[in-house]
């Protein structure tokens, strides 16, 4: 309608009505194009702060994963500790076996921070959303992914020093009878939000004296080494926890005054 009517126009060089009809169609288009350019930004703004969300929610799992793992620590080093004492004074009677015995099971689980990043560096990654983050909030981020995969990085540096009781056995250690009913048992047990341990199928026993156990040194260094690991694991976590929580609590706060 408009450009036939601008085309009636300049036939009858009315340039007046020419210059009208020529500025409502360049004005309809320019209108156009900023419409679709909105449309597209908000799209965008929209995504964002759903990677946003994904991202925030990943931390939140992390942060939870290494709570979990700092109580594990906290749960099984007491019984590692115990078993150092006997060793190291070398006593020989049936309660310091009793204790030796009973550190077998965490003796041979790893503490282990394994993080997962992938919403994180999805979230970072991504060039069209850096128009919606400001210098803080990306700085924030790219902390996190950092610190994130240097704590997974650390633990298993750690864990690559350990390696439980499997040396050993035959000549100090060796299963004994099974602690279960069967596989149903031991899957109502983990289910029941018990730790799971290689205990769960055959708990391990001594098979040399406790005079002889105590003056192997290969066999003394597999507690400390765990022990060592336990230590470094419980700072590392709650060093990590203290860091991630404060940069969580910022980008909580972006996402509420983005939405």
């Amino acid at each position: 309608m408009i450009l036939r009517r601008l085309v009636t126009s300049i036939r009858k060089q009315d340039w007046f009505a020419v210059i009208i009809e020529t500025s409502i169609v360049v004005f309809g288009v320019y209108l156009g194009v900023q419409l679709g350019n909105w449309n597209s930004t908000r799209q965008q703004r929209v995504e964002y702060e759903q990677s946003l969300d994904r991202a925030l929610m990943e931390v939140r799992g992390n942060l939870e994963a290494i709570e979990y793992q700092i109580e594990v620590v906290e749960e099984r080093l007491p019984a590692i500790q115990a078993a150092i004492e006997v060793l190291r004074t070398c006593r020989e009677d049936d309660e310091a076996r009793a204790i030796l015995e009973a550190s077998f099971a965490p003796l041979r689980t790893l503490n282990a921070f394994s993080t997962k990043t992938q919403a994180l560096d999805q979230l970072i990654s991504n060039d069209r959303f850096l128009t919606f983050q400001s210098a803080e909030v990306r700085e924030i981020l790219l902390s996190l992914s950092t610190g994130l995969n240097i704590l997974s990085e650390r633990s298993r540096e750690l864990n690559a020093n350990n390696s439980g009781l499997e040396f050993a056995i035959g000549h100090v250690v060796r299963p004994g009878e099974l602690g279960n009913s069967g596989p149903q048992d031991v899957l109502e047990t983990v289910l029941s939000g018990e730790i799971a341990t290689p205990e769960l199928v055959r708990s391990w026993e001594l098979i040399v004296p406790m005079s002889e156990a105590c003056r192997d040194e290969d066999f003394l260094q597999l507690f400390f080494t765990w022990e060592d690991g336990a230590y470094f694991h419980y700072v590392m976590g709650n060093t990590a926890l203290m860091g991630m929580t404060a940069a969580l609590a910022e980008l909580e706060g972006e996402s509420e005054g983005a939405s």
